[in-house]
């Protein structure tokens, strides 16, 4: 193939599509029979039907012709899905990433914050989308409140840092893993003696300041959940298992990393490869409570480009822009 030729993608090839084609009707029909025939959502089934026709000439296309040179070539029409697809979600990602590049993030230096939260928060968070804002904010007002008073002790009395969050939705072993990755301004900008705004980089945080910083989270998101009266009951009911009992038992199993249906139910999920738990030594991490908060610096925008996968998979990576290493500098979470 020459460089530069269009080649249509052919999903039907893939692992991913292969194995959604062969196990969903019995995946339905499992979850139906666990639930007394009320199944998972329909928009679940929905997301998956629409992967599977993605990218189909017979499910439609466009038809694309050339009046200089008269070449015609049929484009398949693709699902549009936000959890499932990679191709969607990849071009999704690419126009989001582009978009925080260009017009969002200015040329200063980078920080990304993550945040990761108990199994039974995470279940919680993961169809409570009020509670996940909310835990969100609190998250996101310790960290600019951090950078504050630190610019204050370098004599910077009136600096304001910023934050673009991406919330990601499931960990390095596909496991239902709620948790925010945040990347921060590493500095604030200050109105300077001309009136013009000037950014001053601080310096970055230290272990003690990690932990110091898990702590006031976890302290806050627990009052938090009292105020919502969303302490630990075990007499309370599940909203979730109210509106959907297959989904509320699958997204249980998915917290815990365990098989929700057939033989195996509720054995642990076998991983192959290196220790997840892993740390790099660039990245600094504190633990609290089940709270855990690292950190580590990102590629300037001006010398990289973020990648921001749809909602539902929000992940979060940075890669530098060489067109013949293609090397990525991975910051993914670390699952705890």
């Amino acid at each position: 193939m020459l460089p530069g030729v269009y080649e249509p993608r052919s999903p039907a090839g893939t692992v991913l599509h292969r194995v959604v084609r062969t196990h969903l009707d019995r995946f339905l029909a499992e979850t139906a029979a666990a639930s007394d025939g009320a199944g998972v959502p329909r928009f679940i089934e929905r997301e998956f039907r629409d992967f599977l026709g993605c990218g189909v000439l017979a499910r439609g296309f466009a038809r694309v012709r050339c009046d200089a040179c008269r070449f015609e070539r049929l484009v398949p029409f693709s699902c549009k899905a936000r959890a499932v697809c990679p191709s969607c979600g990849g071009r999704r990602m690419a126009e989001q990433a582009a978009h925080l590049v260009d017009a969002v993030l200015p040329s200063v230096p980078v920080r990304q914050w993550v945040l990761t939260v108990p199994h039974r928060l995470r279940y919680r968070l993961a169809f409570d989308h009020a509670l996940c804002r909310a835990v969100l904010g609190v998250f996101i007002r310790a960290v600019l409140g951090w950078y504050r008073r630190r610019s204050r002790r370098a004599g910077v009395p009136d600096g304001q840092s910023g934050t673009v969050t991406v919330v990601q939705r499931f960990g390095s072993g596909l496991e239902l893993n709620v948790h925010f990755h945040a990347l921060g301004l590493d500095g604030v900008f200050a109105p300077g003696a001309d009136g013009t705004l000037r950014f001053h980089r601080l310096p970055p945080p230290s272990d003690a300041d990690v932990a110091r910083l898990v702590a006031t989270i976890a302290r806050r998101v627990e009052r938090l959940l009292v105020r919502r009266g969303l302490v630990d009951d075990a007499d309370a009911m599940d909203p979730l298992a109210a509106e959907s009992l297959a989904l509320a038992g699958l997204a249980s199993a998915a917290v815990q990393g365990r098989i929700a249906l057939g033989p195996r139910a509720g054995a642990r999920v076998e991983r192959l490869g290196a220790d997840p738990d892993a740390r790099g030594s660039s990245r600094r991490s504190r633990y609290r409570r089940g709270v855990t908060a690292s950190t580590c610096m990102a590629p300037s925008p001006s010398r990289a480009k973020i990648g921001i996968d749809s909602s539902s998979s929000a992940a979060i990576f940075c890669a530098r822009p060489s067109p013949r290493s293609g090397s990525r500098c991975g910051l993914t979470a670390r699952s705890s």
